[in-house]
């Protein structure tokens, strides 16, 4: 087992490097760069001063060289600094001269992004996992139908319909929550206690929208996972020796439900830190997700790569992770794993 998880680890270096070559490639293919945007916000801009930010950038030499400085940084966890004004680094703080330092755009936001996806997550599991259980034990009953009904709802409702539904309704028209930022404008001045109540009243519906379409997924698959393990043979032989339901459930069938599930876990890990662009953006909320959508719209090359280098490193880990949960949860894999 070891030996395994040591040859996946090795194999993520050369992985890593090849999905962020690809990726810087695709990125250029993309017409314009950052001076194209300058040009737009300033059009007095001279073609002298143009052709000095794209020396200033290397953006005058080949896509390679370019991915080679990238890569020299990127080995030493360094992103560069963001090609927008304010010229902060992308990744983790930095200290000048002076000693003042300046945060990493992406250490502020990641937090934020964090809190979010955590809060979305122990959402959809909170309440998907029983859904998924009464839907499967109640099969083609009312209460299974209902249930569908919810989860096709919740697969079909566009997510930026809804949420601008909720904050006209809820925030506009009945003034019940705030709809905008994390934090009320007079938010320092608050105690803990009515501090934390207002992030959790301004989270409300960002975490709802950020789970709705989550929590309808992961139902259905703990549904169709317990169908078939309820007409598995030895789900038969338990209430053959007269052992409790509740204990044929949980114990045996539940347990065997979740094995699928370790894979959409392991892949969701990436989601904790690319954060949902709808709700951070509709909601003005300074995540990942949101960041993300401006540095698209900036062409902010070394914004852009720091995030997508960031989620595929997490989506190799939580593929290993989701493997080695597999071989933990599931003898038989656990054994061929050793073979």
């Amino acid at each position: 087992m070891m030996q395994y998880i040591l040859k996946r680890v090795l194999w993520m270096g050369p992985l890593l490097v090849g999905i962020s070559l690809i990726s810087f490639l695709i990125m250029h293919l993309a017409p314009g760069d950052i001076t194209t945007t300058e040009a737009s916000f300033n059009p007095k801009t001279s073609q002298e001063s143009i052709q000095k930010l794209r020396k200033l950038y290397h953006l005058d030499e080949p896509v390679i060289v370019q991915y080679g400085y990238w890569l020299k940084r990127m080995v030493k966890l360094d992103f560069g600094n963001s090609f927008a004004s304010h010229q902060r680094p992308v990744f983790w703080q930095t200290k000048d001269a002076q000693g003042n330092i300046t945060k990493g755009m992406i250490q502020q936001a990641m937090p934020i992004t964090l809190m979010i996806n955590v809060l979305s997550m122990a959402l959809i599991f909170s309440v998907a996992l029983p859904l998924g259980v009464i839907s499967a034990l109640t099969h083609h009953r009312a209460s299974d139908r209902a249930i569908t009904i919810f989860v096709f709802i919740g697969f079909a409702m566009p997510g930026f319909w809804l949420a601008l539904m909720l904050m006209y309704w809820l925030g506009v028209l009945h003034n019940l929550l705030p709809i905008s930022g994390l934090h009320s404008l007079d938010a320092e001045r608050m105690g803990l206690i009515a501090w934390t109540l207002d992030a959790g009243k301004h989270l409300l519906i960002p975490v709802f929208i950020s789970a709705l379409g989550g929590l309808a997924g992961i139902s259905l698959f703990v549904k169709n996972g317990m169908l078939d393990v309820l007409h598995q043979d030895y789900i038969t032989t338990a209430r053959a020796k007269g052992l409790p339901e509740n204990t044929v459930i949980y114990r045996h069938a539940l347990r065997n439900a979740w094995l699928p599930l370790i894979t959409l876990l392991g892949l969701s890990i990436p989601g904790l830190i690319g954060g949902s662009v709808i709700a951070e953006s509709l909601f003005a909320i300074p995540g990942m997700g949101k960041l993300f959508y401006d540095a698209v719209l900036m062409r902010d090359f070394p914004v852009i790569m720091g995030i997508l280098t960031i989620g595929s490193a997490l989506t190799l880990v939580g593929n290993l992770l989701a493997d080695i949960a597999y071989a933990w949860a599931d003898p038989r894999v656990r054994r061929g794993v050793a073979g």
